[in-house]
């Protein structure tokens, strides 16, 4: 990734986390011990994920950036998507909860690489493209507070 604007870098640090999970899933690192283990390994991992990160990550992006976002840049057609996307995970995590299917698995870490891909290329650069520089900087300041009380592990 490349660097971002300052604003953005506590996000961009847990988009990191989510596609090394992302990874870990798709090239089945760890499989040697057996793929039943292996499985239940992974909804282990990515629940760990979603307490500890990825739910709050979320929130702020819901409650704070997109909202910020289109207030100062006008209606974001991205952020539909975006939506959809964490709607989609939520409910993948809740599967998960009852099966550690590979196809969920997969499932999962296809839909969670894709996504931080969208918000890095095409989000992140609007932001940074549009977004006007002392809006940039509360926000950034916001997103930092936020994070810290939705994420304190971090």
């Amino acid at each position: 990734m490349s660097r971002r604007h300052d604003s953005l870098i506590p996000l961009s640090h847990q988009h990191q986390h989510a596609l090394a999970l992302a990874v870990i899933i798709r090239r089945r690192f760890g499989i040697g011990k057996g793929e039943q283990a292996w499985r239940e390994e992974q909804v282990e991992k990515i629940q760990k994920a979603w307490r500890a990160e990825l739910q709050g990550h979320f929130e702020v992006e819901e409650g704070l950036l997109f909202p910020e976002m289109e207030r100062c840049l006008g209606k974001i057609r991205l952020v539909e998507e975006l939506l959809r996307d964490h709607a989609s995970l939520r409910g993948l995590i809740k599967l998960l909860g009852t099966s550690a299917e590979y196809a969920l698995l997969d499932g999962f870490g296809a839909l969670l690489e894709a996504h931080v891909h969208k918000e890095e290329r095409e989000l992140f650069r609007e932001f940074e493209k549009k977004m006007p520089a002392a809006e940039a900087r509360k926000l950034g300041r916001e997103i930092d507070a936020r994070l810290a009380k939705v994420c304190p592990g971090l």
